[in-house]
């Protein structure tokens, strides 16, 4: 496959490759990151690590690796106080059938819906505007992935997946039609997420895992700071996104 062929958003290889892809014998790191409104060198790499992949037109997805137990994971999801630190200033009673609200969503973010599917401990499944976000927690102690995600910790290990499916019909949400056109950008067209709305679950994400390292007392590597970066999320998924749709 030529470099010209490289479609990011399907795994960290593949965006590592299309970062790769734009070097010229003439430019830093920091000059190709600098001409796509990207962070540094190190900062897009940890970027690559943990951008969202798209497993189908209307679904993206994210991982995130964290020490601890799964119960300690899900109490960042069932207990309210801490479920608002990361996700959107969520507002909920957990339980099948109850409402949900996000406070502080972004724009383009379903700010409210209902509780579709709970598994305690394992998963939550939420729906609103005819689409869904389903949030699963699972033992991850025997993955050496995650054993790399998380360095130097000997101790139990989780993985939490994210994953976002917007309705088949769904066009530009209301509320992003006075705003810039990185995030009413539907790259891959209705029923596609605005790239807005992939950038703030990346960072919702990144938090999430953030929380998690500092309740171990581990360090969270700062690189991965870019994950909570808005704005530098949006510059990424602005040149990563379309190429994924047009590939």
């Amino acid at each position: 496959m030529s470099t010209d062929a490289v479609v990011p958003l399907r795994g960290a290889i593949a965006n590592l490759n299309w970062f790769d892809a734009q070097r010229k014998h003439y430019e830093t790191p920091d000059q190709i990151a600098r001409r796509h409104g990207l962070p540094d060198d190190a900062g897009m790499r940890a970027f690559c690590q943990g951008a969202a992949s798209l497993p189908d037109r209307h679904t993206l997805e994210f991982v995130r690796r964290v020490p601890g137990t799964p119960e300690e994971a899900w109490a960042s999801i069932a207990q309210p106080e801490k479920a608002a630190q990361w996700l959107f200033g969520v507002q909920w009673e957990l339980e099948e059938g109850g409402e949900f609200r996000f406070r502080n969503a972004d724009a383009g973010v379903a700010a409210h819906g209902r509780i579709a599917k709970l598994e305690p401990e394992r998963l939550v499944e939420l729906s609103a505007d005819g689409g869904s976000t389903r949030i699963e927690v699972a033992d991850a102690s025997g993955n050496a992935r995650a054993r790399r995600d998380v360095p130097n910790y000997n101790g139990p290990l989780t993985e939490i997946r994210i994953t976002d499916r917007v309705a088949d019909t769904a066009g530009v949400p209301e509320q992003l039609q006075e705003t810039t056109a990185e995030q009413i950008a539907q790259p891959g067209g209705v029923g596609t997420h605005c790239v807005g709305v992939v950038a703030a679950w990346h960072r919702a994400a990144s938090l999430l895992q953030k929380l998690l390292f500092e309740a171990r007392g581990l360090y969270w590597p700062s690189e991965l700071g870019v994950g909570l970066r808005i704005e530098v999320l949006v510059a990424a998924y602005s040149k990563l996104v379309p190429a994924h749709h047009r590939g």
